[in-house]
């Protein structure tokens, strides 16, 4: 019976409850560096060539929106204006030879059709 006291009693030491609150610490910390950074990079980020091919030749989408994000990344909208399929697409400042897509739909079109000249964006 004096084992499972020594036990009990190291089980719930403050060793061990310090190292349960670190652990808690740590888990919560890397869950919120995460979510900050914005971007899940995941296996959808393909060779920058392979994917534009797919996109403009399979998928025949054409980039209706392409910007330099706050964050530093390329951020670009591709579109099929017959069949309303899009895909939202980035590329990213530590692999720039990567097409990495965030979303895609299939209920896509263009609603501001005034911006025909280039000096109008300015």
């Amino acid at each position: 019976m004096d084992l499972f006291k020594k036990i009990a009693d190291n089980m719930f030491s403050y060793r061990w409850l310090l190292g349960c609150v670190f652990i808690f610490l740590f888990v919560l910390f890397m869950n919120i560096t995460v979510s900050w950074a914005g971007i899940k990079v995941s296996s959808t980020c393909k060779p920058l060539p392979m994917a534009a091919g797919v996109l403009e030749g399979l998928h025949k989408e054409r980039i209706v929106f392409r910007g330099v994000s706050t964050r530093g990344h390329v951020t670009i909208i591709h579109l099929n204006k017959e069949t309303g399929t899009w895909s939202a697409n980035v590329i990213l400042p530590n692999d720039i030879n990567s097409l990495c897509m965030v979303d895609a739909g299939t209920t896509g079109e263009i609603t501001d059709t005034t911006f025909t000249d280039k000096n109008d964006l300015k």
